[in-house]
């Protein structure tokens, strides 16, 4: 049964604060006490006020292992976490005995407390260079701003730049800190999905620009548009002529079309292990 409704009492004050504390007693030495202003933090013992106005009382809020500290939004906190000028609310049982007013605590939820431990995902929908973000409309937290300016960003298991980053990536997982008043994510590392069907071995044909040996296994670089491919041929690796016959990669002239199969190396978009060579300029 609820007895006493604290906060009634402050409806007869003629001037009140926007915010009022609100405390309520129960029979069986229940309290519930919401909107208490942290004064001071010493140990597991918490000194609050309850307000109204210029009005106030004075308890103590003690705490121990079993006390269910939570922030603002729910997520789990601990009693360090609590700080002076904090509002708390709180759910308990008054102690018996002394002078003072003091609750043992069940359960205290901090409202300052608004940033939190998070992973969201989502699609890109839009990236800001200067600012170094993206935005990603997550599931739970919609359209959010993420800072990724000292997040570590991999797409598949390649680290990439922010300017790598483009509308329309999927991340998988950003790990960060969410600020529930800013509606902003700090990230720490956020991960990128790739399409892995680019790691398919396939044809590829460009510019020759270098060899780096004329016996296998050798390096080529060649100029596919605009990028230029290291490309790997191992002990194994067959080199043909443009007559698919046998060659030397003595024949191999910078400038030379050259033709490959092989596949993406999934660490380094630009490096390309390939099985077959051929040059077809001989």
């Amino acid at each position: 049964m609820r007895l006493i409704p604290l906060a009634i009492a402050a409806l007869l004050l003629p001037c009140m604060a926007s915010a009022m504390s609100d405390i309520h007693f129960f029979s069986d030495g229940k309290i519930s006490a919401k909107g208490l202003a942290v004064q001071q933090v010493a140990g597991n013992n918490i000194f609050v006020r309850a307000m109204w106005g210029e009005i106030f009382i004075r308890l103590v809020v003690v705490g121990d292992a079993t006390t269910k500290v939570t922030k603002a939004y729910g997520e789990t906190a601990s009693m360090t976490d609590i700080k002076e000028k904090d509002i708390i609310d709180v759910e308990g049982a008054l102690a018996s005995g002394g002078s003072s007013l003091v609750i043992n605590a069940l359960s205290i939820r901090d409202a300052n407390l608004v940033v939190a431990g998070k992973t969201l995902s989502g699609v890109v929908t839009a990236t800001n260079a200067a600012s170094s973000t993206i935005t990603v409309v997550d599931p739970t937290l919609g359209k959010t701003t993420v800072i990724a300016s000292n997040a570590s960003i991999t797409k598949g298991v390649r680290p990439i730049q922010f300017a790598d980053t483009k509308v329309g990536d999927v991340v998988l997982s950003a790990v960060g800190s969410y600020d529930y008043e800013k509606k902003t994510f700090t990230a720490t590392s956020i991960s990128i999905f790739q399409d892995a069907s680019i790691f398919t071995a396939r044809n590829f044909e460009g510019k020759l620009k270098s060899v780096s040996s004329t016996v296998l296994p050798s390096v080529l670089v060649v100029t596919i548009g605009a990028t230029d491919y290291s490309v790997y041929v191992d002990e194994k690796g067959t080199v043909l002529n443009s007559a698919r016959k046998p060659a030397s990669l003595s024949r191999f002239v910078a400038g030379d079309t050259v033709r490959f199969f092989g596949a993406i190396r999934s660490t380094n978009l630009t490096e390309v292990d390939a099985e077959v060579l051929r040059d077809l300029n001989f």
